[in-house]
């Protein structure tokens, strides 16, 4: 699995290095290390809080890959850590194996500094040998299995699959398992199923919903080849526009936190034919993790520290769960009025039992929705 993974990783690799060549150099600042010279210059683990929020300042940006504002609420976190430490920021938005690629693609000319990717990734990313280890001073509030003991990377909130409806344009019943959306008319969107975390983890829920697992995905890819069959997948990343337009009524490749955060923004302002409401499948659902990474070479190494330390603080952990979020320390209390749904529904989620396990079932899910369902999709 794991040579498909990289196999693929070099192609989106090189492709990122065409994109990204002659583009964003203009982000370096006064005493930065450049390029492959970072890993020798710095090891963030040996430094102060007071030494890192000092470089941080000097440094005046940081640059994120996967961490626009809508997702999690992280415009929260930006505005904060702007108004703290005087932080400016930029963001593009990728998957989290794009996010990989783009730090090796970049590490002679880097221009990105810390990513939020899957927790199926973390694995991919430690093979590429791309991460800057760093230990927030909230360790010791983080579950062992939610970061690496070197801290090469650190989950900073969970996940978990759902359904994300339009019920205004829905008839009857919303549906809370697989079988009744099967049984549905219902056209769903799932997303970059190819190179993102939340829909290969969507798949995989639905794998375990029609009798699968982690050792085996193919009911999964079975189920949503009847759907294509059906004309009832729609192809696109799946943008929370598109179900404000009016052209998604479900999308199946997201996680609670998108869906709960959306209804939180969107339903306030009563548009017309549109009202999202978002349900945990009863019958298979992951719950999962996004962990921060710090680039090797990157160039604001002060300020990617920084941004982790704030994004695992009790403050930082809060913004997320207004992002619909579950916070990853136990300790931070979630706010009564943040947009996160009740306990009863994740009574049946499976969590998996390693980042390699959960990365390999995303592997196979990849490689046979390429082979088996986008060919099916016109």
């Amino acid at each position: 699995m794991k040579l498909r993974k990289a196999a693929a990783l070099v192609l989106v690799t090189v492709m990122a290095a065409t994109v990204l060549t002659g583009c964003g150099k203009g982000n370096t600042g006064e005493g930065e290390t450049k390029g492959a010279d970072r890993e020798k210059a710095l090891d963030l683990r040996t430094l102060t809080q007071d030494e890192i929020e000092e470089g941080a300042k000097k440094e005046g940006r940081v640059s994120s890959v996967g961490m626009p504002d809508e997702w999690a609420h992280w415009d929260l976190s930006w505005a904060s850590i702007l108004e703290k430490y005087g932080l400016e920021h930029d963001d593009v938005d990728l998957s989290s194996g794009e996010e990989i690629a783009t730090f090796v693609a970049e590490k002679d000319d880097p221009t990105k500094d810390v990513g939020d990717v899957g927790y199926a990734f973390t694995s991919t990313a430690m093979d590429e040998g791309c991460l800057q280890p760093y230990k927030v001073s909230s360790w010791d509030s983080i579950p062992d299995w939610a970061k690496d003991p070197d801290g090469n990377w650190t989950v900073s909130y969970t996940g978990t699959t759902c359904f994300i409806f339009n019920d205004a344009a829905i008839e009857g019943e919303l549906p809370t398992t697989w079988q009744e959306l099967m049984d549905s008319e219902i056209v769903v969107n799932m997303g970059n199923v190819v190179g993102g975390a939340s829909s290969q983890a969507n798949i995989l829920a639905c794998a375990i919903a029609m009798g699968g697992g982690f050792d085996n995905v193919q009911p999964g890819i079975d189920y949503f080849k009847k759907l294509a069959e059906q004309g009832r997948i729609h192809p696109s990343e799946g943008q929370v526009s598109e179900m404000v337009s009016g052209e998604v009524e479900c999308f199946g490749g997201r996680f609670d936190f998108n869906g709960t955060a959306w209804a939180d923004e969107y339903n306030a302002q009563e548009l017309e034919g549109l009202h999202i409401t978002t349900v945990i499948p009863q019958d298979g659902a992951i719950t999962t993790g996004y962990a921060l990474i710090i680039n090797k070479w990157a160039p604001h190494p002060h300020a990617a520290a920084q941004t982790v330390e704030y994004m695992l603080s009790e403050e930082g952990q809060i913004e997320r769960a207004y992002g619909g979020a579950r916070p990853i320390r136990s300790d931070v209390e979630i706010p009564e009025d943040a947009p996160v749904l009740g306990d009863e529904w994740y009574e049946n989620t499976t969590s998996p039992e390693s980042a390699d396990a959960l990365q390999e079932a995303c592997d196979e899910i990849a490689r046979l929705w390429e082979e088996e369902v986008i060919p099916l999709l016109g």
